[in-house]
């Protein structure tokens, strides 16, 4: 018995927080609050989702496929040898200015489908796994005499 009364009241506490010891109540109680869940600071957190201002925001985007379709493609003619050259630089172009707004949490892919406009129609479809909670994706027509331009953005959520 003489070993039980040496014992420390904190090294007493069982795993439900009651004393071992029979001290009196009001050490038990302080011994407990000092080890809540409120007292420990959370060591890691984990966002599910974004907040509103950190959400995709379709119209900067859009603005930005605008003015690099109009810089690109302003003043020219269709040409199938350069076709190629000026898909690459709209998609390339489009992408270092959307990582330019620092879209956190957010992976962005740029599409672009150019083309030779002589009236006939395009079908294009596209399928993915989408949270439309969190996803988003916005697009842009460039269309001239002989050019029609279609750069789409789509912005998917990072969990």
């Amino acid at each position: 018995m003489a070993e039980r009364e040496s014992v420390e009241a904190s090294d007493a506490i069982s795993v439900e927080g009651t004393d071992l010891t029979k001290g009196n109540e009001t050490e038990e109680m302080e011994i407990f609050k000092e080890q809540s869940y409120e007292s420990i600071p959370a060591l890691h957190s984990y966002q599910i989702k974004p907040s509103l201002l950190e959400r995709f925001k379709a119209t900067p985007v859009k603005e930005i496929i605008r003015t690099v379709q109009a810089e690109v493609l302003t003043g020219k003619s269709y040409s199938a040898d350069n076709a190629k050259k000026w898909s690459i630089k709209i998609v390339n172009e489009v992408n270092k200015r959307c990582r330019e707004m620092k879209m956190r949490r957010y992976k962005h892919i740029a599409q672009v489908i150019l083309g030779e406009l002589k009236g006939a129609g395009v079908k294009s479809v596209v399928r993915c796994v989408w949270d439309s909670e969190t996803d988003g994706y916005t697009s842009d027509i460039f269309m001239n005499d002989t050019i029609v331009c279609v750069t789409t953005v789509f912005a998917s959520y990072f969990y």
